[in-house]
């Protein structure tokens, strides 16, 4: 039963890990979620809620046929999860910082504008 339910939880927060970082191919994570997106906040809080009380509410736990999760093993579930995309973010950070030239800058085109011109 500990195994179920740390699967489950190592596969939502992976997911969600997934979602984030395809949102952009060229921006990381916290770069991307600088761009306001209402839909993506209620994916997320929605899917953390729901995992919530598929983990901690006696009738659903018994359902999926979970274990209750410790805060140690919530935590393992999220450094696999978010380990699984962590070789992605550092390409693209990797990638974004290639294309410019030390004496290039990055300006804003427009300040509510999300593209960025290199002069």
């Amino acid at each position: 039963m500990d195994a179920r339910a740390l699967s489950f939880t190592t596969l939502i927060i992976a997911n969600l890990s997934l979602i984030l970082t395809n949102r952009s191919w060229s921006r990381t994570i916290p770069d991307s979620l600088r761009s306001p997106n209402a839909a993506l906040w209620w994916v997320l809080i929605g899917a953390v809620a729901f995992l919530g009380l598929a983990l901690y509410v006696p009738l659903l736990r018994s359902l999926f046929r979970f274990s209750t999760l410790h805060l140690i093993d919530l935590g393992i579930c999220f450094a696999a999860g978010t380990a699984s995309i962590l070789w992605f973010e550092l390409l693209k950070a990797i990638n974004g910082r290639q294309y410019l030239r030390p004496d290039q800058e990055v300006e804003q085109v427009r300040s509510d504008d999300r593209r960025f011109r290199v002069t």
